[in-house]
Order: C-alpha cells, then structure tokens, then sequence
C-alpha cells in the first residue's frame, strides 16, 4: 500500500483532479465508513491515511481476469456476495478489526446511479458497535459526475475528500444502535446535483450522455419503459423525445420535465407501482438478447441460455428459464448494468448483456413487488 500511495497517487490526483488532506487516524483500530461513487474510490480514501487499510469488495469484482489479482495482491480485501446477505464477510470484518487493522467500508454497498447517497442498512450500525473499534466517517465529493456509474467515459472536473467524524469505540458503546445509524447517514451522505448547486463545476469529456439509458429507464414523454436510447451527449426516445446532458451534469430539452438525473429517477420510480397495477399478470418490463450465467466461484460462470429477460408479477424468466419471485432472495446490480440474484437454494445467477440496457429497473420492480427496502 505504501509503495502505490507513492506511484499511483500523482495519477489519481493529477488525472482524476483528486484532493484530500493529509489526516491521522486515532490509535485505536478503526471502521472507516465512506460513501461509493467510483471504483476508484478505494485509491481515494487510501490516500488520506498514513496507516494500511483494508477494504471490503464486491466478490464479483475479484473474478475478473488479471485485474482482479491485482487488487487481490494490492488490496487484500475482504469478498462479499452482493446477491447474499454475506455472513462471512462480516466475520472476516470484526476478524482484521480485533487483529489491530484498519478496514474501510463502504456501507451502501453499491455505487450511486443518480448522484445521491443510497439506502444503508441499519445493520451497519450494530457492526459498528459490536467490532469494538473506533469509527471514522468520510465523505467524497464530485466522484458521480468524473465517473458516472452508467457512464461510458470518465470526465475531468474535481473531487474531494475528507474525514466528516471520528468516534472513539468509547463513545459508540454509549450510544444506541439507532444514534450510530444517525452519524453514518449524516456523515456520509452526498447529493451530486445539490453540492453543484452550491460549487458549480464543469465536467469535461466525450460522449456525456452515452448509456445514461442504464439509469434511465422510463420517459416522461410516453411513460414506456425501455425505450431510451443514448448517443453523444443526447438521450432519446423512440417517442421523439430528446434530452441533452451538459458538463454541469444538467438536462435540457423541449418536453423534458427535469434538469437533474436524480429528478428523473425519483419520478420514474414514484411510477412503478402504476406500471406494476397496469401490467397485471404480463410482464412489466423486458430486455432481448440477454444472457444467463450460472455462477460457479471456483470453476467460473457457466452460460445457462441467452433470450429474453422479463419480470411479472410472479416471476422472473431470462433464456426460456422461469426464477418464481418467491424463490429470489434478492436482486442486486454489479457494475453498470449485470443483474445478480440467488435463490433460496443458493444458488446464484448473473445477466449480462452486449447491449446498454438498464438493470436498475428490474432491480427496483423486485423490491416493490417483495416490498424489500
């Protein structure tokens, strides 16, 4: 870690137009809680400490090729299965923890398609106070709009980052699971349009608004879903509808009721439950030309099929095969656009797709149906 704060950090701050202070942490070993918006994000908390850390990782992201065993060799970091509630990472977290190392975490367990602070689960507020450790928070700034989880370039602006709090694992025993839950959602939230708002900055790069159609789904124009297309820094839909992306990151249009990517997703998520009444027992939405891996951890993934994917009501079906919704555990989304799910036999699945398309939708229409948070 030492000798790649040295090499690799010229490059993240010059490139990525990175900054951060300098900052030591408490004596004690400690639970470093950040916020997620670019896979470099690691890199960028790294550089603020002078003690090693290790991180926790998506095991999707350590079984891919030669990268992978870079970051395995580099980081060291601690796997957990998205698709699961991962019982053993968690063990292996308070293990490094109670060994006298550091471990940064990033608790939303997924990067931001909309530029704002996702769900984190109260669950973390119990880690916290059972690995006995001190807990710093930290917040990053300007990460969604230099890389865009759905975006297919990386821009040039500015971002930042910082310690928010510190918490000695004095003061967390006193507190209620609920009052740690409290610092963490405050501490580390984020909200990429209004931090603009306050320090407007400009964006630059190519092809702004390409694959914006993996966070955006539905068109306020016509309501359809998946009919969004992007090129440039245009999105369009099969309805006429046209939008621009500029470098600030906001949206313009004749007809395009929203400014931000983040208006856009609130509204087409506040509509799922219209499309879900109006579907009844057809299918919701639908993607063709996908393909249907079998997850095999050691050996690696085994394609299943490749055909359509749809949800209903009761089901979920990819490549003539049918998942009843009551069977899936949870659906998760790694990367830009490959849907993950497991079964309650556990096994698990993944959805790939050579063409943009958006995962988040099916992602989302999973937890209304199952009422998952």
């Amino acid at each position: 870690m030492f000798v790649l704060r040295y090499t690799a950090g010229p490059f993240v701050r010059i490139i990525m137009g990175y900054k951060c202070a300098k900052t030591k942490g408490p004596g004690e070993p400690s639970l470093i809680i950040a916020n997620h918006n670019s896979d470099l994000d690691p890199a960028f908390v790294s550089l603020a400490f002078s003690r090693h850390m290790y991180y926790v990782a998506s095991e999707h992201a350590l079984r891919n090729g030669f990268m992978s065993k870079v970051l395995a060799f580099v980081f060291a970091p601690v796997p957990i299965n998205k698709s699961l509630a991962d019982i053993s990472a968690i063990k292996e977290i308070l293990r490094r923890l109670k060994g006298g190392a550091n471990v940064c975490l990033f608790a939303e367990g997924d990067r931001s398609f909309n530029g704002r602070t996702g769900y984190i689960a109260p669950s973390t507020a119990k880690l916290v106070r059972m690995s006995g450790a001190a807990l710093i928070t930290f917040r990053l700034e300007g990460g969604y709009f230099t890389t865009p989880r759905w975006g297919k370039r990386r821009r040039r602006g500015k971002m930042r980052g910082a310690p928010v709090g510190r918490y000695t694992a004095a003061q967390l025993k006193a507190m209620s699971d609920a009052q740690v839950m409290e610092i963490i959602n405050r501490d580390t939230f984020e909200d990429a349009y209004a931090r603009q708002g306050e320090d407007p900055v400009f964006f630059k790069g190519k092809d702004l608004a390409e694959h914006i159609e993996m966070a955006l789904y539905m068109c306020p124009a016509c309501g359809n879903i998946g009919d969004l297309h992007s090129k440039g820094d245009r999105l369009y839909c099969d309805c006429g509808l046209e939008a621009k992306y500029a470098g600030t990151g906001e949206l313009s249009g004749e007809g395009v009721p929203f400014t931000t990517v983040t208006q856009w997703d609130d509204w087409q998520h506040s509509r799922l439950d219209g499309k879900i009444a109006a579907a009844g027992d057809g299918p919701i939405c639908s993607d063709a030309g996908q393909m249907l891996f079998k997850v095999k951890a050691a050996a690696g993934n085994e394609l299943v099929g490749e055909g359509v994917m749809q949800i209903d009501k009761n089901e979920f079906r990819c490549a003539g095969n049918a998942f009843p919704l009551k069977d899936i555990t949870r659906i998760a989304v790694v990367g830009k656009m490959t849907l993950v799910f497991a079964l309650t036999d556990g096994t698990s699945y993944e959805v790939k797709s050579r063409a943009p398309r958006s995962a988040v939708k099916y992602r989302e229409i999973f937890k209304k149906l199952r009422g998952a948070v």
